[in-house]
């Protein structure tokens, strides 16, 4: 962990798994849109995309 990683939101941290457990958290769907396009790592990328797949079915129903 980066000591920069003290002052960063959640979603722009160093660690990928951190970024994961954010993305299982967030409900804002703008924020997980610009993961999937600007995250470096495949699994965040992944994660966010079914978490906006959840969230976009839940909204339906």
């Amino acid at each position: 962990m980066k000591f920069s990683d003290f002052f960063v939101p959640k979603y722009i941290h160093s660690n990928p798994q951190v970024r994961i457990k954010f993305v299982n958290k967030t409900t804002d769907l703008n924020l997980l849109e610009q993961m999937t396009q600007k995250d470096e790592d495949g699994e965040v990328v992944q994660a966010a995309r079914e978490r906006i797949q959840a969230l976009t079915v839940t909204h339906k129903e």
